[in-house]
């Protein structure tokens, strides 16, 4: 079993840490006014410092979300690491074929 808390809680340059659980618990769908007010004083680990959900929510253009793997994807593209940005590293992205690693963005069974 990974460390849902360490590198495995990290996507393309950005650490989620035990954010992403939660995330993954978390019941869908899901506006980001409730992920703001239940998540947003999360900090997230980006480069050389740290940035908060509220903020980076704010910047994101969705209103609603019915996957974890959406909530990471929108956060990645409003910091600039998302699909699409340049510089941008797949750190994590399973290809070690570990099942549980860190681009797995499912959700967690109840």
């Amino acid at each position: 079993m990974g460390d849902e808390n360490g590198e495995h809680g990290r996507a393309a340059g950005v650490t989620f840490g035990p954010l992403k659980r939660a995330l993954r618990e978390h019941s869908y769908p899901v506006s980001v006014g409730e992920l703001i007010e239940q998540y947003g004083g999360f900090e997230l680990e980006v480069g050389g410092g740290s940035e908060r959900l509220e903020t980076a929510l704010e910047r994101c253009e969705r209103t609603r979300f019915h996957e974890p793997q959406e909530v990471r994807d929108a956060v990645l593209r409003a910091l600039g690491e998302g699909p699409g940005s340049e510089g941008v590293t797949a750190e994590g992205s399973g290809a070690e074929g570990d099942g549980g690693g860190a681009d797995d963005w499912s959700r967690l069974s109840m």
